[in-house]
């Protein structure tokens, strides 16, 4: 059965960003168009953290916010001189999306804390609870942007320097909800993070199998580009004297879906190509579109994929600036490549589930995760659970409570495991 605090909190906090504000307890509940929107810097992503520093608080931790809104919280093992155990996730949205996407990470690690704390568990290592600024992208344009900063991969002038799109720069955007700190932790103090976190897929759910093990994170390459062409009259502009932004757009969504179908068949492959952004302007029936902007996600656990899907991209914009005489500009937001997780990690979570006596799989994550940029300075895994017909970033994102519970208890089991290592 559910903890009643757990549950208590992931209902709570499914209020923040939903308009009107309300509370959503069960499945039934969800609406295709009232997700939930707390990108980073908005109102409701400063209420969530508000009640996420509270819980932390409960807890008896210590707590951190660095210069790039990172949380930390913080218990001190027995044993000083070994490094700590890290969970946590993210607090902010995709624009109209789910209530258990990162939150869930969140407060699994807080309600982990909890339970050990109330049996009295003595950890040798510190454990600690993590809150990423941005990992979504929606308001800055670059996923996993507080972790990047965090371990370093983004430079920190340069991550503090990004703007939203009212042209605010993240380290704005933080001082104005109260959220930028000024102590920077040291990465090299963490020995283990995890990451309790939705699968965003359908195969848990379609297999009835609770707990996944991630064993790898796919990479991921997020490209801005914008076509310049020319508006004009739509009845009075022959064809052959157009520069049709939109026609050369079209022609780059037609090639990034054909070419991730081809690479999705080849062996060992897990390609994925999405055109999920396009602005138009002028944006009317009887004006040919002058300005067109793009931004595309590409996925793969194969870098070679996503290389050769990149290098094939720029030469066919490359082919239509001469051909159809445009200007074509391209930005080059977020790389990240494919990453294999730890497999000391993985057989500490197997153990827990085994110990709890839960089925688990040993899976690929297709989503981005800031574990994905822990892997790269410490031992990492990742456990996810079922979504309910696989949907997530999605109003109807949904976990069913007995799951979330079972998850609870092989994070806080793998928390203890490791601790006392």
């Amino acid at each position: 059965m559910i903890n009643s605090r757990l549950k208590a909190d992931l209902i709570h906090v499914s209020q923040y960003g939903r308009n009107p504000v309300h509370k959503v307890s069960e499945y039934h509940q969800l609406t295709p168009y009232n997700g939930v929107n707390r990108v980073t810097g908005s109102l409701a992503n400063k209420e969530i953290r508000d009640y996420a520093i509270d819980c932390l608080k409960e807890c008896g931790l210590k707590l951190t916010i660095d210069p790039f809104g990172n949380i930390f919280g913080r218990k001190e093992g027995t044993e000083k001189n070994k490094g700590s155990v890290m969970s946590g996730s993210h607090l902010d949205s995709v624009i109209n999306g789910g209530q258990f996407d990162g939150t869930l990470g969140v407060f699994g690690a807080i309600e982990a804390i909890r339970r050990l704390n109330k049996e009295n568990f003595q950890n040798k290592r510190p454990l600690e609870v993590a809150i990423f600024t941005g990992e979504e992208g929606s308001a800055f344009g670059k996923t996993l942007l507080g972790s990047s900063a965090y371990i370093g991969y983004t430079e920190a002038e340069e991550a503090l320097q990004i703007k939203n799109k009212q042209a605010i720069s993240l380290k704005d955007t933080l001082k104005n909800i109260g959220y930028q700190g000024k102590i920077r932790k040291n990465v090299e103090d963490i020995d283990y993070f995890i990451e309790l976190h939705i699968e965003q897929g359908p195969v848990l759910y379609q297999e009835k199998i609770p707990i996944g093990i991630v064993e790898s994170i796919n990479g991921i390459l997020w490209i801005y580009i914008t076509i310049k062409g020319k508006s004009n009259h739509a009845g009075t502009t022959p064809m052959n004297m157009r520069k049709d932004a939109l026609l050369a757009a079209s022609g780059i969504v037609q090639f990034i879906n054909s070419e991730s179908v081809k690479l999705s068949k080849t062996p060992g492959s897990a390609t994925v190509g999405t055109v999920g952004q396009l602005n138009v302007s002028p944006n009317a029936i009887n004006t040919i579109p002058g300005i067109v902007e793009l931004g595309i996600d590409i996925r793969d656990k194969k870098i070679e994929n996503i290389n050769l899907t990149k290098e094939k991209l720029l030469k066919m914009i490359g082919q239509l600036k001469d051909g159809l005489k445009l200007k074509i500009d391209y930005n080059i937001a977020t790389f990240l490549p494919p990453q294999p997780l730890s497999q000391e990690v993985m057989e500490i979570i197997r153990e827990s589930a085994q110990t709890i006596g839960v089925k688990y799989k040993f899976m690929n994550s297709g989503a981005t995760h800031d574990a994905q940029n822990m892997a790269r300075i410490t031992k990492t895994g990742m456990i996810f659970l079922p979504s309910v017909n696989g949907i997530s970033h999605s109003p109807l994102e949904w976990t069913n409570w007995d799951d979330i519970e079972k998850g609870a208890r092989v994070l806080t089991n793998t928390l203890k495991l490791l601790s006392n290592k």
